[in-house]
């Protein structure tokens, strides 16, 4: 097995190369926000209902708390999932955990199917998201830099809701996947940065790699069982409904009466 990672001696390397399709990436997620900006959507969310204590610092710290994931590939396969973390904290109140990655409870890619899936759970019930990969419709530029011993490019992309992507890529890595929903380059994605100016929390997110593995007996990847299939627009339409719904009893309470 061949290990790659952030020992200044790999930095001496000119070009690293991997020509097998059987890897174990790791990466960290780092998200950036407005603190302001979340103080002001939580007063005008919550309304006169009263929060718990400390609240807001625990919501920006499960915000901004780096989070580790491990993307396996298989040839034109690859699995996606969060690295959870023992927390010995004894605090009381909600503790919850958002990635803006939208990797659902484990993210199932196949390039060449142009597909992916992913599990989620909405009140009570389980569904299973499948649909097309994104297609970034990337802009390649000459730049480049180092990651981990890999000469890697950079490309760029906006999306459909006005996301700004940075991209960098490791043509050595001949495979066109990465971390996330993220896929299309001529090479493993090692370093991706996605900027929403749209949102009033004005967050910015960087997934980069800090290892990477190269197994040659690694098995091949199961795909995950699909239980109430729908497509991601679908889930989006299930998840504002109910939310709605949500929110409508929340500010009725549960002591009203017809």
């Amino acid at each position: 097995m061949k290990i790659f990672s952030t020992l200044p001696l790999f930095f001496t390397l000119i070009s690293t190369t991997i020509s097998a399709q059987k890897l174990e990436v790791k990466y960290q997620e780092i998200t950036h926000i407005d603190e302001e900006a979340l103080k002001v959507s939580i007063q005008s969310n919550s309304k006169s209902k009263k929060l718990p204590d400390n609240f807001k610092e625990n919501m920006l710290k499960n915000l901004t708390d780096p989070k580790d994931y491990l993307l396996t590939i298989y040839d034109n396969q690859s699995y996606y999932k969060k690295e959870e973390k023992i927390s010995n904290s004894q605090s009381g109140g909600s503790s919850f955990s958002i990635s803006f990655s939208g990797v659902g409870n484990g993210l199932f890619k196949d390039i060449s199917e142009n597909e992916y899936l992913t599990s989620v759970s909405m009140f009570n019930k389980e569904y299973t998201i499948k649909d097309q990969l994104t297609d970034y419709q990337w802009k390649l530029s000459r730049e480049t830099k180092n990651i981990l011993g890999f000469d890697v490019k950079k490309a760029t992309s906006t999306t459909d809701t006005g996301n700004t992507v940075t991209a960098w890529y490791a043509p050595s890595i001949p495979v066109k996947n990465g971390p996330a929903m993220y896929n299309g380059l001529p090479g493993l994605i090692l370093e991706v940065e996605t900027t929403n100016s749209k949102s009033k929390l004005k967050e910015n997110t960087l997934i980069k790699a800090v290892e990477v593995k190269e197994d040659p007996a690694l098995k091949p990847i199961q795909k995950p069982k699909e239980k109430n299939v729908i497509t991601d627009e679908e889930f989006k339409n299930i998840s504002e409904t109910q939310f709605k719904q949500f929110k409508q009893m929340n500010s009725e309470g549960v002591d009203r009466k017809d």
